[in-house]
């Protein structure tokens, strides 16, 4: 088919310098050259730039995946069962996640807690695997879905109301996780698709479908169901006095893959 009018306007548009200007000395055209292959090296850096960082959006919908890093210096060193525990393994754990907020897991750096409980769950992983099952065939792969299952509880949390660390009371309803929550608590949902009916006068609280349950108000792991039997531990003693509505309850996004870097057995 023969170009069009607006076709061959196009081309024109995107010309070489070389076709626009074929008179032009190699000293006229040097700094265009290096003008433009600077001006490449930036428009590159861009978009590297865009794809390491995770965009900053919020709302109801998980957004991603981005990459996390779990430890500022990279690596983690724990003890496999070889040799009554003599040997180590040596490895930079990382992963890709969803979340409401792709911010969320540099917000969880600023638990104090954070860093330590994540060393120490991958560290008991750790223990109880051998060096071979670790390098050989699939083990890698098992060993990451292990690790994953430990730093994920630890890395998206339940959160109850509009909080931003994990342990802090709901502003609204003076809820938090119970004591027991971050060891014995079942219940994993996503934060938006979750809710505690309660009412404090009556003293009774309802995860979405499940039963109904009565409390005193001095319950600091008041265990609550919802319909599939899934537990979640509350802390009831700073319940806002006439407080009667719903809160929204779970993590904030979920780990996607565990990433097992640069492993080293020693």
């Amino acid at each position: 088919m023969a170009p069009t009018m607006a076709d061959q306007e196009r081309d024109e548009q995107f010309e070489s310098p070389e076709e626009v200007d074929s008179g032009a000395t190699d000293a006229q055209r040097g700094p265009l050259r290096i003008i433009g292959g600077a001006f490449g090296l930036i428009a590159t850096g861009l978009v590297l730039a865009l794809v390491a960082m995770p965009e900053r959006r919020t709302g109801r919908t998980l957004q991603g995946p981005a990459l996390h890093q779990f430890f500022p210096d990279g690596e983690i060193v724990g003890n496999p069962l070889d040799d009554n525990y003599s040997r180590y393994l040596k490895f930079r754990p990382s992963c890709s996640y969803f979340s409401y907020d792709l911010s969320y897991p540099e917000i969880r750096r600023d638990d104090p807690h954070y860093a330590t409980l994540l060393r120490e769950a991958m560290q008991h992983t750790i223990s109880r695997f051998r060096i071979d099952e670790v390098m050989a065939g699939t083990g890698r792969d098992v060993f990451a879905s292990e690790l994953e299952e430990a730093a994920e509880p630890i890395l998206f949390p339940v959160h109850i109301g509009d909080t931003i660390q994990p342990f802090d009371p709901d502003p609204r309803s003076g809820l938090r996780p119970g004591d027991s929550q971050d060891q014995r608590g079942t219940f994993r949902g996503y934060f938006h698709d979750h809710v505690l009916e309660v009412d404090a006068d009556a003293r009774t609280v309802r995860l979405d479908d499940g039963p109904l349950v009565p409390f005193e108000g001095n319950e600091f792991d008041l265990a609550v169901e919802d319909g599939g039997g899934a537990t979640l531990y509350l802390d009831v003693t700073k319940l806002v006095p006439g407080f009667d509505g719903q809160v929204h309850v779970g993590a904030k996004g979920r780990i996607r893959r565990f990433i097992v870097e640069g492993l080293i057995a020693q």
